[in-house]
């Protein structure tokens, strides 16, 4: 009888837990201590859930504590459901604390265990199987194994929508979000934040508050990543905000160092001193070895860029320290080489700068981890190899730069971290105006524009498509410099490379580039031998400058040729932009004068909704087969398209 009232209460501990009543479902197991007289069954299921409570503190040494006699139990009964659930609190515990691969491995056991019991229903066994596919994901989110993440992701929700809990239904949608973001696909990201917001709206218990704050993290680090700085920090504050009112340490810890992190680039050093400060004293309470080497690397970048380099040094011996007490673990490892290799860089020695180069190329060839290493590495040796061209002005320094950046762009393709893929051919094309290859400077600013585009990276794409105008406004300038071959160092100077590498290194704020609408001349939509099908001219001087029209019809094909053999987006004609696209059979064509990125925006959607409008297409094909010229006024649909758009 008294093991059965004892069952009886561990029940309802659970069923607390559940509902999110933390202080009833403990009051419960505090009753029941002593746990002497626990069958051994009883003891797995006291301690497992003792351990859930702690998780929800953020004080995982006493949570681990607790999984950890909970396996000791479990180890020795015959393998039930209750084993499943100490391994999997186990495994999530272990994967908070930085011990990747042990929390996979148990999971592993998890997953076998569950297979094999045949005295359990179908709803426990998926349940658990989607926890598993959860856990999985986050660990692969740490790990910036994308597209792993992503797919256990899928089969977590797939069945946690159907046999789990809505709270973790929420968190797998927060996490898919945080995933894509890594990916800079921003525009699946925030769909899949909306996702987990609906279901965490009105909902108090204690656990939607981990969704909830994953929600406003993630929102945080998207906007950061764009470069809006500002809004970064709203979302973070909420997000540290919400660790505090629930005393959620270890939420608490990573907004801290995430708002260290924006105030850093915002130049607000006390800020960014203070917020890693607390973030830091969190970990180390917490014992959260991934806190404290993230904390420790934010101290030590703030100190380097503020120049306080005997600080820098006594944050190194730290995260050294560390290092040497886990060899094993190849994330710490980076951070220790990469620190150590910029310490050298800042030393200005030539043997420490030997060595410091030679560290970040061993990083470069390894296998990638997580991307930010790499990025870190490259961009670092870029300033390194400038700084040496500047002194000796030796070529080598530049070509040695230039070849950098393929290993990078398979890097970023590789992990689907497209934010960086577009900036990496932002620089390959300052470089290829350096060395006057302004095609290939133009190839490469137009695939950094379709990347930025295509996942939602907003700011960036204004700014490509700025620098993009900019160059073809001084092709004249270029092709003179050329001529007159102008040294590199005076080449140099014309383009802001060592800007672009130290907002890449978040050592400075991404600017926000101005837009402006431009001034619409001409819309055109001809068949593939060159004919107008149909001419929309928005600018008297071209309705009545027949010569003008003329010219530009006869640059038509040189234009298009260049654009579609060159895989270019746009051409200048005297003063005017042209952006052209093909719709095979057809091509259309936008002349203008002024900025380009909210032109190609129209552009873009009037192509777009042509491809979609049978009407538009019936209209078109007839034109192309009769020979007719569609008249503006003739046509309504394609009429009210250009009004509505331009």
């Amino acid at each position: 009888m008294r093991k059965k009232k004892i069952q009886n209460s561990l029940n309802l501990a659970h069923d607390m837990y559940e509902e999110g009543k933390l202080s009833e479902s403990l009051e419960i197991l505090n009753s029941l201590e002593p746990v002497d007289n626990f069958s051994e069954h009883q003891k797995v299921i006291f301690y497992t859930i003792y351990s859930k409570n702690y998780i929800y503190s953020g004080n995982y040494p006493k949570a681990y504590e607790m999984a950890e006699k909970g396996m000791h139990f479990a180890n020795k009964i015959e393998k039930c459901i209750e084993v499943a659930d100490a391994f999997l609190n186990m495994a999530f515990i272990l994967s908070f604390l930085g011990k990747k691969n042990e929390s996979m491995n148990l999971m592993k056991e998890i997953s076998e265990i569950l297979q094999n019991l045949t005295n359990i229903s179908e709803k426990d066994r998926k349940r658990r199987m989607g926890l598993i596919y959860l856990y999985k994901g986050r660990i692969f989110f740490y790990l910036g194994e994308s597209i792993k993440s992503i797919e256990n992701l899928k089969d977590a929700i797939d069945l946690l929508e159907k046999w789990g809990s809505r709270y973790n239904v929420a968190i797998a949608y927060a996490f898919s979000g945080g995933m894509y973001q890594i990916t800079g696909e921003y525009n699946k990201a925030l769909l899949s934040i909306s996702k987990s917001q609906k279901i965490c709206e009105n909902k108090e218990s204690i656990h939607f508050v981990h969704p909830k704050w994953l929600n406003n993290m993630i929102s945080g680090i998207i906007y950061w990543n764009k470069g809006e700085l500002h809004l970064a920090l709203d979302f973070t504050k909420k997000a540290v905000s919400l660790g505090r009112k629930h005393n959620i340490l270890s939420f608490i810890m990573l907004g801290l160092i995430n708002l260290g992190r924006i105030y850093q680039e915002l130049g607000e050093w006390e800020h960014a001193i203070d917020s890693i400060k607390e973030a830091l004293s969190i970990a180390e309470e917490t014992g959260s070895n991934f806190g404290i080497i993230d904390a420790l690397d934010c101290f030590f970048q703030v100190y380097i860029n503020i120049k306080d380099l005997d600080a820098a040094q006594q944050i190194f011996h730290r995260i050294e320290q560390i290092r040497d007490s886990e060899k094993e673990n190849k994330r710490i490892n980076l951070f220790y080489q990469i620190d150590r290799a910029i310490l050298m860089k800042m030393s200005k020695r030539t043997r420490d700068l030997g060595v410091a180069q030679d560290i970040f190329k061993n990083i470069i060839k390894e296998e990638v981890i997580e991307i930010g290493f790499t990025q870190m590495a490259v961009l670092n040796l870029c300033e390194m190899l400038l700084d040496e061209f500047k002194e000796t002005k030796n070529a080598e320094a530049l070509d040695e730069f230039s070849s950098l950046l393929k290993p990078l762009q398979e890097a970023a393709k590789k992990q689907h971290s497209y934010p960086l893929l577009a900036k990496t051919y932002l620089l390959e094309a300052k470089l290829s105006m350096i060395n006057f290859d302004l095609k290939k400077a133009r190839q490469s600013l137009t695939k950094a524009q379709q990347i930025a585009e295509r996942y939602g990276l907003g700011l960036l794409a204004i700014k490509i498509s700025n620098e993009h105008d900019k160059l073809l406004q001084n092709l004249e300038v270029w092709d003179k410099m050329r001529q007159e071959n102008v040294p590199i160092s005076e080449r140099l100077e014309k383009i802001d490379i060592n800007d672009q590498i130290s907002i890449m290194l978040k050592k400075k704020p991404v600017e926000i580039p101005e837009t402006s609408p431009e001034s619409p001349i001409l819309l055109l939509i001809m068949a593939k031998s060159g004919i107008p099908l149909y001419t929309k001219i928005f600018n008297n001087e071209w309705k009545i400058n027949e010569e003008l029209f003329s010219g530009f019809l006869s640059a038509f094909n040189s234009f298009s040729d260049e654009i579609f053999s060159e895989g270019l987006d746009r051409a200048n004609f005297g003063k005017f932009t042209i952006l052209m696209t093909g719709m095979p059979p057809f091509m259309s064509c936008y002349v203008f004068e002024g900025q380009s990125f909210l032109a190609h925006q129209k552009f873009s959607k009037f192509n777009e909704t042509i491809n979609e409008s049978d009407q538009i297409w019936k209209i078109l094909t007839s034109s192309n087969r009769t020979g007719l010229v569609i008249k503006d006024d003739a046509s309504e649909g394609l009429g009210k398209l250009v009004k509505t758009i331009f």
